[in-house]
């Protein structure tokens, strides 16, 4: 039932963001004198159909996509001064872009929207680490991330690619509801390395001399799964070493961001809204972070230990919980106890929106609303301009989503609400618009650059020519779809 539900509320969302950018086609086809044969939401057979008096209506069969279909797009069909390729390149330009704007345009004003109704929530610091530039300059745990050198901040991307040029940073924060402002000089780490040890035998402790025989940095250079010895300060640990992360030298203050509470934001099988944990097993529920820690544990298998390491010091090891998992929390102002099997508990931390953010909500007053929110949507199209490129030479490919991820994201957030669903509604058609703006064949950012090379060269272009070269892109695209759709499988049965 949950899928169907996820299935349908990515249908209406995405027929939403196909109909909006589709429109801006439509609509400037019409100012300009461009026939519309017909506005399709979909692809393949149609399924309905509605005739107008100039424009067909229709819904096909599969409903990834949508389309107008101008008069003259089809090559065998004669130009005249109602076809796409009749009117003046400036036309036919304006036409492509409205597309990409609209979609661009649409989650702006979803944005004033979401800020105008619900506010927004700044970055809140979960944890300060001891004798970090963070701690010496002032910062504190539950500070709230107001501006970073003057500017509104809005999420951790944002404020992290800041930190990390490495320059002085003064924070806006919001501590008590009293405002301050706190100047921090980022300092360079050393390489953090995370990872798991499976058949584990010994412990470790203190700095880590060498994984089998060599330097720790240098080891990890060329890892791979195999079976290690690590010689510690204190202690040995023997096993097979997997899944390592190795976070590379870099520029930070020392803290851990806040996501979500200790708090339930929602009734589940076992607990109330505005129940508090404060305990699972032996791990004391004060952040996110910690939390984190206790569900690194539950997920371990019962032979393998998680440790991670700040350069060659070890910063933490966390073992493996058993399949009992003793849960302290506080309801109504009494302390309880209860004792789930660890699928269970995982299975309630899992819901989405189960537990409340940790941030509080700053409503803005006035035209501020606006202010913010072209600032938070400009921080947001700047980000996808400078990501999007990556895809294609495989980068950046963890943050990319095909159908079947979209379909997972668009239902998660609907259970969690209205506010959470109009969000990501915004980021897809910024990302939408902002990606048929890339000058790539079959996109409306390939047909925009044929557009201006007529207009500046003021000669007709071969449309024998630019329609090979569409398809060919369009092909392209295609395989890029299916791609990211396997990709989107592979995360599903992780």
């Amino acid at each position: 039932m949950t899928i169907l539900i996820n299935i349908l509320v990515f249908l209406v969302v995405f027929m939403f963001i196909v109909i909006v950018h589709e429109f801006g086609h439509f609509i400037f086809a019409q100012v300009f004198g461009v026939k519309v044969h017909e506005f399709a939401i979909g692809f393949g057979p149609q399924i309905y159909r509605k005739a107008g008096k100039k424009t067909d209506f229709r819904i096909n069969a599969f409903p990834l996509g949508g389309y107008v279909r101008l008069k003259g797009e089809d090559p065998t069909e004669e130009e005249s001064s109602d076809s796409l390729y009749g009117v003046s390149a400036w036309k036919r330009f304006i036409i492509l872009l409205a597309g990409p704007v609209f979609s661009i345009l649409a989650g702006y004003l979803l944005f004033i929207l979401i800020i105008g109704v619900w506010g927004y929530k700044p970055i809140v610091i979960d944890k300060v680490i001891p004798n970090s530039p963070a701690e010496q300059s002032g910062l504190r745990s539950g500070d709230l991330i107001i501006k970073i050198n003057g500017k509104y901040v809005f999420d951790i991307a944002d404020m992290t690619d800041m930190i990390r040029k490495g320059k002085t940073v003064t924070f806006e924060i919001s501590r008590n509801g009293k405002t301050q402002e706190i100047t921090v000089f980022p300092q360079l780490t050393t390489q953090q390395f995370e990872f798991i040890v499976e058949d584990a035998k010994g412990e470790l402790g203190g700095k880590i001399l060498s994984i089998n025989n060599m330097e720790l940095p240098v080891y990890m250079e060329k890892w791979q799964k195999e079976f290690v010895t690590i010689k510690s300060e204190s202690g040995e640990l023997s096993g097979i070493l997997s899944n390592v992360s190795v976070t590379q030298e870099r520029y930070a203050i020392g803290i851990y961001y806040g996501q979500f509470s200790n708090v339930f934001a929602k009734d589940t099988e076992f607990f109330s809204k505005g129940d508090k944990l404060l305990q699972v097993n032996d791990f004391p529920i004060n952040s996110s972070n910690d939390l984190f820690d206790a569900v690194t544990s539950l997920t371990l298998k019962p032979d393998e230990i998680y440790i991670s390491t700040n350069g060659t010091v070890i910063d933490t090891i966390i073992t493996p919980s058993g399949n009992d998992v003793r849960i302290l929390y506080e309801s109504k102002g009494e302390i309880k106890e209860i004792t789930l099997s660890k699928e269970k508990f995982i299975e309630i931390l899992s819901i989405p929106g189960v537990l409340e953010s940790q941030s509080v909500t700053i409503k803005p007053k006035g035209l501020q609303n606006i202010t913010l929110a072209v600032q938070r949507s400009n921080r947001l199209a700047l980000y996808i301009w400078k990501s999007l490129p990556g895809i294609f030479v495989g980068k950046n490919l963890d943050e990319v989503a095909g159908p079947l991820g979209m379909v997972q994201i668009i239902g998660e957030a609907a259970q969690v609400g209205l506010e959470t669903i109009l969000t990501i509604i915004a980021i897809i058609t910024i990302n939408l618009g902002i990606f048929n703006l890339f000058p790539l064949p079959a996109l409306d950012g390939g047909r925009i650059i044929f557009a201006l090379i007529e207009m500046i060269s003021r000669k007709k272009i071969n449309r024998n020519i630019e329609n090979w070269i569409h398809a060919i892109g369009f092909f392209l695209l295609i395989g890029l779809l299916i791609f990211i759709t396997f990709m989107d499988i592979g995360r599903l049965f992780m």
